[in-house]
C-alpha cells in the first residue's frame, strides 16, 4: 500500500476504533480565562524512555507544584497509541501539552495548525529489529519482507530513510501500520519480518533474546515538547511553567541518573536492565538549537517529497517556537 494512503487509512480507522480512547474521557476544552483554568492535560505519543523528563517530573510532583502556583488543581496525563487519535485530540482542544517526536509534530500541523514545538526532551537513536533467528543480515535484506511501524511516527520516517539509503523503496518492503502493542505481537508471532520502533521496545526484545538490531539501521530522533498555540496564548504563565519543569527534569536526569533510571523503570513497568541498555542512546543535554531545527526541517522536506504532507514549510517560522530557560 502506498505510504500516503497508509497514513490516510490510519487516520480514518482511528476515528472508528478509538471510541474508548481519550476523546471519550476528555471533552473539548471550553474557552476560559486564565483564572478559571483548573486542569492541564498532558499527552505522550506512546510509551518511551525518551519521555524520561516528563515521567520524572510527574513522579516528583513538579508539574503539580508549578501549575498549582497558577491555580491549576488537576493534571490529566494520557498516553496515545496512534498518531491519528493524538492529532484529532489536539485539533479539538482536548490536550494542552504533548511529548512526541519531530515527524509526528510536522504531520500534526496539517491537523492542528497552531501546534508549537517549544522545547526538547532529548535526541536519541531509533533502530530496526529482526527476529533473533532471522536470516536477514542487512537493511538490503528487507527487500520483499514485511515490516511493522506506527504510521506517521519518527520510526516511520526513519524506516523510509534507512531503506532508501540501502537502495530500496516503500514498494520493496511491505509496510504495515501497527501500534507498538500490535507491532510487538506481529513481531513475536512471525507475522512481520522486521519492526521499526523506539526504546524501550528494542531493548526489551534484545534482552529477551527474541530480536536483534540490524546493523547500519540507526537514525536520529528528536523527542520534543509541543504546546497548542491557543493554550500558550491564553495561559502563557502555565506554558512557561511547563517549560521550566522540563528543563528542571532534564538537569535531574544528568545529575541523578541512577535515581532517574529507577523512576523511569517504575513508570514504564520495565526491568532496570532494559532501561540501563536504552539509557546511553539518549542525549538529555540536547537543546532546540540550530542543528536540531535544521534536522527537523530536513524531515519536513522529506515528508513532503513522500506526499505525507501537502508541501514542505519553514519549520523555524511555522512550527518551532523555542522557549527560554528563564521567564
Amino acid at each position: 500500500m502506498p505510504l500516503a494512503a497508509l497514513i490516510i487509512l490510519s487516520a480514518v480507522m482511528a476515528v472508528f476504533v478509538s471510541c474508548e480512547g481519550p476523546e471519550k474521557a476528555t471533552p473539548p476544552r471550553e474557552p476560559v480565562g486564565p483564572e478559571k483554568l483548573t486542569t492541564v492535560r498532558i499527552g505522550t505519543m506512546g510509551d518511551a524512555v525518551d519521555y524520561a523528563p516528563f515521567m520524572v517530573a510527574v513522579a516528583k510532583g513538579w508539574f503539580k507544584e508549578e501549575f498549582g502556583k497558577h491555580g491549576v488543581q488537576n493534571i490529566d496525563t494520557i498516553s496515545f497509541q496512534d498518531l491519528a487519535t493524538l492529532n484529532d485530540t489536539i485539533a479539538t482542544r482536548r490536550i494542552d501539552i504533548i511529548f512526541e517526536a519531530g515527524p509526528p509534530a510536522i504531520l500534526g500541523k496539517t491537523k492542528a495548525p497552531d501546534l508549537r514545538v517549544v522545547g526538547i526532551s532529548c535526541t536519541l537513536q531509533q533502530e530496526i529489529l529482526v527476529r533473533a533467528d532471522s536470516s536477514i543480515q542487512s537493511v538490503a535484506g528487507l527487500k520483499g519482507k514485511k515490516a511493522a511501524v506506527p504510521a506517521g511516527t519518527s520510526s516511520h520516517y526513519n524506516l523510509l530513510k534507512i531503506i532508501g539509503a540501502a537502495g530500496l523503496s516503500d514498494k520493496d518492503v511491505e509496510i504495515f501500520d501497527m501500534s507498538p502493542l500490535e507491532g510487538k505481537d506481529a513481531f513475536l508471532t512471525g507475522n512481520v519480518d522486521a519492526w521499526a520502533i523506539w526504546p524501550p521496545h528494542v531493548e526489551q526484545q534484545v534482552i529477551d533474546k527474541t530480536g536483534r538490531v540490524l546493523p547500519d539501521a540507526e537514525a536520529q530522533i528528536h523527542s520534543i515538547m509541543s504546546i497548542r498555540g491557543e493554550f500558550q496564548d491564553e495561559h502563557p504563565e502555565i506554558a512557561l511553567a511547563a517549560f521550566k519543569v522540563l528543563m528542571r527534569a532534564k538537569e535531574y536526569l544528568v545529575t541523578n541518573p541512577e535515581e532517574a533510571k529507577k523512576l523511569v523503570a517504575e513508570s514504564l513497568k520495565l526491568t532496570s536492565e532494559v532501561v540501563e541498555l536504552a539509557w546511553p542512546k539518549h542525549n538529555w543535554e540536547a537543546r532546540l538549537d540550530s542543528d536540531v531545527i535544521a534536522d527537523i526541517q530536513t524531515k519536513a522536506d522529506f515528508l513532503a517529497e513522500q506526499g505525507l504532507i501537502p508541501s514542505s514549510y519553514d519549520v523555524s517560522k511555522e512550527l518551532i517556537h523555542p522557549m527560554r530557560d528563564s521567564g
